[in-house]
């Protein structure tokens, strides 16, 4: 948040500051002006952040909702069949291959 905050002061900074320069403004006035575009960039960024990161959440928690609704409830007290992968590792398959390093043997030095 941090990093986000002192980039959104610094862009904020720079284009009020390069407009300034630009309009041929003086430099006192182009200082100012570019300080008060530094704050106002950095509380624009992060108002922006906390806006990006609710639509995140609550995005998450309805995916998760929909996901918990369309789950299907075990019959009588039985637990699902295991996954495919799951089943293949267990017995020795392709997953349990990749889960196994290639070479135990551990590298001699001198």
């Amino acid at each position: 948040m941090k990093s986000l905050f002192l980039t959104g002061g610094f862009a904020g900074f720079f284009l009020c500051a390069a407009t300034g320069l630009w309009a041929g403004r003086p430099p006192d006035l182009v200082l100012r002006d570019a300080a008060l575009g530094c704050l106002t960039g950095a509380l624009l960024v992060q108002w922006f952040w906390s806006v990006l990161l609710r639509g995140f959440q609550e995005t998450l928690m309805a995916r998760r909702r929909a996901a918990a609704q369309e789950a299907p409830k075990p019959a009588h007290g039985r637990t699902p069949p295991a996954a495919p992968v799951a089943a293949a590792a267990a017995n020795g398959g392709p997953a349990a291959s990749r889960a196994t390093p290639l070479s135990t043997s551990k590298p001699t030095t001198r």
